[in-house]
């Protein structure tokens, strides 16, 4: 075994035992639910859409000027998904018959549609042409669209946890040849809150930590020493 070896076993053996010193608490990593992407589409009548938060056809998309994106061809958003778990919903006068995955859908990272088993859950159709409220949960498993907070489709990605984009109106016009109205779109996701690293603090597996403005992921139980902060001990860390 070298001395590199010897080094990171020793130091883990040490970080075991330090464990358990009281001079200072457990890290707790915290999970909060944080908006991560939203647009109520407020502008000036015939404005065109924000182009840093959406692609596809952004040529067509303008505001109406009362809080709405007239939407004849198609959007997506212009970062991708990657939490773990989130919701996400959107505000939208489609008039459709059925069609909630073609009015509020997924894409994969590059644009492409994701493939997956489907079941449905229930009749996703609306009779009017009045403001509905189209949802998407996910999990790194699966996606499930509800409208007005009924379930109605299932998603089982193939490729569990893969990045994806949201995307409005893949349907395209919908009954009407003015297109569908969009009042606002909405995520919300569970994301980890990284505390500042601090000496004699124990560190469990996956915990997140902040050090002089960058984020690590714990890779080993220690008890933090002096002279152990992320980035100096690269058996304990891993930067972000």
């Amino acid at each position: 075994m070298g001395h590199g070896a010897r080094w990171v076993r020793s130091l883990l053996a040490a970080a075991v035992a330090a464990a358990g010193l009281t001079m200072s608490g457990v890290a707790h990593a915290e999970t909060v639910s944080k908006t991560v992407f939203n647009d109520d589409f407020g502008g000036e009548r015939g404005t065109g859409v924000n182009t840093t938060a959406w692609a596809g056809d952004t040529g067509g998309p303008w505001l109406d000027g009362d809080g709405h994106l007239v939407l004849d061809s198609w959007l997506y958003t212009a970062t991708t998904f990657t939490q773990a778990t989130g919701h996400a919903s959107a505000r939208v006068r489609a008039g459709r018959a059925n069609g909630a995955w073609a009015t509020f859908g997924i894409l994969g990272d590059q644009g492409q549609y994701v493939s997956g088993s489907v079941e449905t859950l229930g009749d996703d159709g609306v009779d009017d042409y009045d403001f509905h409220t189209y949802a998407i949960d996910w999990t790194r498993t699966s996606f499930v669209w509800s409208v007005d907070g009924r379930q109605v489709l299932r998603l089982t990605p193939d490729t569990a946890g893969q990045p994806f984009r949201l995307a409005l109106n893949l349907g395209g016009g919908g009954r009407y040849s003015s297109g569908i109205l969009i009042d606002s779109v909405n995520v919300t996701a569970k994301v980890i809150v990284a505390k500042p690293w601090k000496r004699y603090t124990t560190y469990q597996v996956g915990d997140h930590v902040t050090y002089r403005g960058a984020t690590y992921q714990v890779k080993a139980m220690h008890t933090a020493l002096p002279g152990w902060q992320p980035g100096l001990v690269p058996a304990l860390f891993e930067k972000l």
